[in-house]
């Protein structure tokens, strides 16, 4: 498929909170990822809640490079992110980022010890999306077999707002 090449768009078009995205970060065995579910996005910033007892967060350090990526296959649409991550662990901002579908991941819910929150603030990205559904995909990829990539899907760099 040789997508369109369209206007930038920002992570708000693509993710909300619920999403589910494959965090990546260095280890000493090489890059390691791991499902994660976003618990909010603003602009350039996705933020997560997590369990500091796992020991991935333990070697976590400030400002590490963190590589995200995302498919929803339903939509049609994958993400591709770079960005630097930081935790706090202050109870008013985990408070507000708390939701009842927290509580599956958590085995206490909020009172479970060790809750925080990794911030990622994207340094950059791409996107690639197609129409959705059976019939989006099949039109999609026939239009991109024969030449004709117009309404076949587009992609671009990630508008990132601050």
């Amino acid at each position: 498929m040789s997508p369109n090449n369209t206007d930038a768009k920002s992570l708000d078009d693509f993710l909300e909170p619920g999403s589910t995205l494959m965090v990546g970060t260095e280890s000493a065995s090489g890059l390691e990822f791991r499902p994660l579910t976003t618990a909010a996005v603003d602009g350039r910033r996705i933020d997560i809640l997590l369990d500091t007892d796992e020991d991935w967060v333990r070697a976590f350090n400030q400002g590490d490079l963190i590589y995200v990526t995302m498919s929803d296959t339903k939509a049609n649409t994958w993400l591709s992110m770079r960005g630097r991550g930081s935790t706090t662990t202050n109870p008013a901002r985990i408070d507000e980022l708390w939701n009842p579908f927290a509580s599956a991941y958590f085995d206490a819910g909020r009172a479970t010890p060790g809750i925080a929150v990794l911030t990622i603030e994207v340094e950059d990205g791409r996107y690639w999306s197609a129409p959705s559904g059976r019939l989006g995909s099949l039109i999609s990829w026939t239009k991109a077999a024969i030449g004709s990539a117009e309404g076949s899907g587009e992609h671009g760099d990630l508008k990132l707002r601050c």
